[in-house]
């Protein structure tokens, strides 16, 4: 039986989660029947992929339960998933809308991952008023990231409509690339015995400079040994907030769909990035949400960015890959196109700040800068400190044509992120066949309501476009 180690990204996500703090991850995927879809169609479905009963990694990992695994976990490769607990099938009740199917999702957001098993479900979902068919595709953050979630879906759909015998997700297997050979300055038998030890001998050298990088990057950000860009935000400079107080297992799903070009059209004008856009739609749905129920702080609200620092030709099998960046969402401004040139400013200085290290050099900053928050997690005191940021905005990249599996095709596909103690809300934007998908994920006892930010993002999107001419 192999057993893998765990990154120690991966391993905080282990080591932060309580009954509260659920570590789940997911996509939710609404489908069209193909046109020949008959009365049998979900039940074929469900007996086609239940015949894949073996797992390709990461989906054939779970937790190892020996001793020492506890205190250094590891990942325990499994031959044959049990399929009665990773595969499961729900009918919504009447009448079958938006309202029920998000009653749903929310419900099973808020139940933890039964680590005997690998750490993933796939719901299946019928019952849709329009006729249409979901999956709720769920694992835990310390299995994969959101961007390897999203990129390994996309391999098992197909751009071909009429495509069939597609494999279910868990028992994907990709055609891998053969290695090249290797030189005669690579390490492995064709290396000579003065070159390995040369590169052996580096390898430490090249380990300290990333770590002495990321330990310039944090004292650059926190204004210590270097001198910090007046637009860079720190750590802990972010205001005490609702969205930052203590948090139950109870989660509230909600959605919202954007048209990709109306987005870039705003960026040419405003002179920012997509991005950006996204930021100043989500601080404007912030600001209406907040100032409603009275809990609009004076100061700007921090967003905590996630950013992927995994190649695109690497393996999505290996855990994560995301560091944090930090932007104001400037919700103390009043003036739109204010707000947005202070949200520009601030997302410039933060890329700048990013790009002046190497992929490992991240891994070290990241491990350093997210370690208090980590800690105050594990401890339980993240909602009584002063939070880092207040809310997680992570904009992730989808397939821009749209996509098949199986004869059905996917017309709306939403990431479900995670709430945290002292941060009760999670927005994730997932871009896809021309339209960018927002997803609420929030703590509904934390924060009241809170299903309406979304159509409150929706309206602030046209409140951007009144300032800039439509």
């Amino acid at each position: 039986m192999s057993t893998t180690t765990l990154n120690p990204i991966d391993v905080a996500f282990l080591w932060g989660e309580t009954d509260s703090n659920l570590m789940n991850i997911a996509h939710l995927d609404i489908f069209r029947l193909p046109p020949d879809a008959g009365p049998d169609f979900v039940a074929d479905l469900l007996d086609d992929l239940r015949t894949y009963t073996g797992a390709t990694s990461p989906f054939d990992r779970r937790i190892d339960s020996a001793l020492i695994a506890r205190v250094l976990p590891q990942w325990v490769s499994v031959e044959a998933p049990d399929l009665d607990y990773h595969l499961q099938h729900h009918v919504l009740p009447a009448p079958g809308g938006q309202r029920e199917l998000g009653a749903l999702v929310s419900r099973l957001h808020g139940v933890p991952m039964d680590r005997s098993h690998p750490l993933w479900q796939l719901h299946v979902i019928e019952g849709l008023d329009d006729g249409r068919l979901a999956l709720y595709v769920k694992g835990h953050h310390a299995l994969l990231d959101g961007v390897a979630t999203v990129r390994l879906a996309r391999k098992v759909m197909s751009n071909d409509p009429d495509e069939r015998g597609r494999p279910a997700i868990w028992a994907y297997r990709e055609t891998r690339k053969p290695r090249p050979h290797p030189t005669p300055d690579s390490a492995g038998a064709g290396a000579s015995p003065v070159s390995s030890l040369r590169r052996l001998m580096n390898a430490p050298i090249r380990g300290i400079a990333d770590q002495l990088t990321g330990v310039q990057a944090i004292s650059r950000m926190y204004g210590g040994l270097f001198e910090s860009d007046a637009a860079l935000v720190k750590p802990y400079s972010a205001p005490a907030s609702i969205l930052n107080g203590a948090i139950t297992a109870e989660r509230r799903i909600a959605t919202q769909s954007f048209d990709l070009a109306r987005i870039t059209a705003l960026a040419q004008r405003c002179g920012g990035t997509i991005n950006d856009v996204i930021l100043a739609i989500c601080a404007g749905g912030l600001r209406r949400y907040l100032a409603e129920i009275d809990a609009l702080p004076a100061d700007s609200l921090i967003a905590g960015m996630p950013m992927s620092f995994r190649p695109k030709d690497s393996d999505d099998a290996e855990g994560n890959a995301t560091t944090m960046a930090l932007a104001t969402l400037a919700t103390d401004i009043t003036d739109v196109r204010e707000r947005v040139s202070a949200i520009v400013a601030s997302t410039v200085a933060a890329k700048e700040h990013m790009s002046r290290m190497s992929g490992a050099a991240v891994m070290a900053y990241t491990a350093m800068l997210m370690a208090p928050f980590g800690a105050s997690l594990v401890l339980g005191v993240s909602s009584r400190i002063t939070p880092m940021f207040n809310v997680v905005i992570s904009n992730m990249p989808g397939p821009s044509r749209q996509l098949h599996y199986n004869g059905m095709t996917l017309e709306e596909w939403h990431a479900v992120s995670i709430p945290l103690d002292g941060q009760a809300l999670n927005l994730t934007i997932l871009s896809y066949a021309n339209r960018l998908n927002l997803c609420v994920t929030a703590c509904a006892t934390a924060l009241p309501h809170v299903q309406r930010v979304a159509p409150y993002c929706g309206d602030a999107l046209a409140e951007l476009e009144r300032a800039y001419g439509q």
